[in-house]
């Protein structure tokens, strides 16, 4: 008997989950509108970079309630909601990049409308500052790690034009102590994005370098580029796009840097 019964309420609690569904979210990078590669054309400057960590991936439903995406663990890319992008490919003007892309983060959410989209840009504290020789992916990247800064690189970034080029490095600043050991990092530099016109299944994230690049010069012959240092003014502008404050480096409202655009 007791046996029958307890089989009968572990039916009745699968019945009641909630259904999911998958759900993809395609990032792609823009400058002024054109499609960027690791190859110039048409005028185009040639990306040099773009790797970015992103995690807390939301969608909002039609009732106005946010779900989250609730990844899919590859072994690979994705891995206990954290996700690795990478829109380089290693060619041309990206010799430090690696062939293997990733230009989406997959999952599952509960059947429904959706309109609206929010994530954060960076990795959490309690998994930023943890030993990468013993992390298991996407954190096992080399490339993306900031050893002097016993943390990671939120995200790579970067462009050529001519003679002159621009590249950034974000991620957390003023952290005391050492590997595993962070208490607390003064400047921690994660941009929270809120994109309220997403549709998943139809929409694109696009990194738009443009608006990145508002206030920098790309044709001065002048290097600008950022290691998200606080005494660095060529950070000024790009922490801004990112919705960065750079005096206090914290994340108010207004982000430029990613957009919706719709396939």
């Amino acid at each position: 008997m007791r046996i029958s019964v307890c089989l009968t309420i572990i039916c009745l609690c699968a019945s009641c989950a909630e259904p999911r569904v998958p759900a993809t979210v395609i990032f792609a990078a823009q400058y002024a509108g054109q499609s960027l590669t690791c190859d110039a054309q048409h005028g185009v400057p040639a990306l040099t970079d773009l790797r970015f960590f992103v995690h807390d991936i939301e969608l909002r439903a039609a009732d106005g309630t946010w779900s989250t995406l609730r990844l899919a663990n590859d072994g690979d890319w994705q891995q206990d909601g954290l996700a690795l992008l990478d829109l380089e490919d290693g060619s041309a003007a990206c010799p430090n990049g690696t062939a293997e892309m990733n230009a989406a983060v997959t999952g599952t959410l509960p059947d429904g409308d959706y309109l609206g989209l929010r994530f954060v840009l960076g990795v959490p504290f309690d998994r930023n500052h943890a030993d990468p020789l013993t992390a298991s992916a996407p954190l096992d990247d080399s490339a993306m790690h900031w050893h002097w800064r016993s943390g990671y690189k939120f995200l790579r970034a970067g462009l050529v034009s001519g003679t002159d080029g621009f590249w950034i490095h974000l991620g957390s600043t003023g952290c005391e102590g050492t590997v595993g050991n962070i208490a607390a990092c003064r400047q921690p530099n994660r941009a929270r994005i809120e994109l309220a016109d997403f549709v998943p299944g139809q929409d694109t994230v696009v990194v738009d370098f443009s608006a990145l690049l508002e206030g920098t010069a790309l044709d001065d012959g002048e290097a600008s580029d950022c290691s998200s240092a606080p005494s660095e003014k060529s950070c000024k502008a790009p922490f801004a796009a990112f919705g960065l404050d750079f005096s206090s480096h914290r994340a108010p409202a207004g982000q430029s840097i990613f957009r919706v655009v719709n396939r």
